[in-house]
């Protein structure tokens, strides 16, 4: 053998050597995108191909390199791989750290829902039977504060109903069923545990039926409610988020701040918190 082909040899060992440790950079020393194979998208296939490498069983090219170094600690080698398992797996963010939450956050407390802090009932989550026993004085103070500047407006407003009773839903709704149908009940009135009006925040005013749309009446709750702390909780175009009809006659109280960054956001609650409504 000649004494250049030694040397060859001896260079294509050194290079193999430094693969199968992990070592080799031929780039600069920061944190990679973990696309390996350049697709657009961090997968099995990019984990593969890093495996690979650092087992010395291919090469990879300069800027496949720089990718498959996502810890940016200028070589490639177990802990990148570690590292683009995790990620593709959704555990762990590509730099090691963990995932944010994505979506809401929703927490149960002795039977009841919350959403981002924020109590919920609709279709999709109920309250317990026991729960509630009245408005809660937030919301009667609230109305009352309300109630007072639509006066002074000319506008007279009225609690026709408030707290409701898991009793008293159950009562109500049965009667609306057998009136005209469980489908068509479901449209305008809530199965027992999933109406707002047991939470102590919700209210009716005025006069609970289709025939206030439009009054002078629904038109100043629906410009003002929101400087008293209440949303329109059933707004009108949102049927297929909410579940329920239009009502512009029922508010829920959620406070001031919410209240308006809800009103000004055109959402209804469910879009705002990004729930759903319908009974499982």
């Amino acid at each position: 053998m000649k004494k250049g082909t030694k040397l060859i040899i001896s260079a294509a060992a050194a290079v193999t050597a430094a693969v199968i440790a992990g070592t080799m950079c031929a780039f600069a020393a920061k944190a990679g995108n973990g696309d390996v194979n350049g697709d657009g998208k961090v997968n099995i296939t990019d984990i593969t191909l890093t495996a690979a490498f650092v087992k010395g069983k291919r090469m990879l090219s300069d800027k496949a390199l720089a990718a498959a170094d996502v810890n940016g600690d200028g070589s490639v080698n177990n802990t990148d791989i570690t590292r683009l398992a995790a990620f593709v797996k959704g555990k762990r963010n590509l730099d090691g750290s963990e995932f944010a939450p994505t979506g809401p956050v929703i927490e149960v407390k002795n039977g009841v829902t919350y959403v981002d802090g924020i109590l919920v009932v609709n279709k999709s989550y109920a309250l317990p039977q026991n729960y509630g026993n009245g408005l809660t004085a937030e919301t009667q103070k609230a109305f009352n504060n309300m109630q007072a500047a639509a006066w002074n407006d000319g506008i007279s407003l009225n609690i026709c109903s408030g707290f409701r009773s898991y009793s008293y839903q159950s009562q109500l709704y049965w009667s609306y069923v057998n009136r005209d149908g469980q489908w068509a009940a479901d449209t305008y009135s809530a199965r027992p545990g999933h109406s707002e009006h047991q939470t102590g925040l919700a209210i009716d005013i005025n006069n609970a039926s289709t025939s206030f749309n439009g009054t002078r009446e629904a038109k100043w709750i629906a410009a003002h409610c929101a400087d008293y702390g209440f949303i329109l909780r059933y707004p009108y175009g949102k049927e297929d988020k909410t579940g329920f009809m239009y009502e512009s006659w029922h508010v829920r109280y959620v406070g001031k701040d919410l209240a308006r960054k809800i009103t000004d956001s055109g959402l209804c609650l469910e879009e705002y918190l990004g729930i759903d409504s319908y009974y499982h």
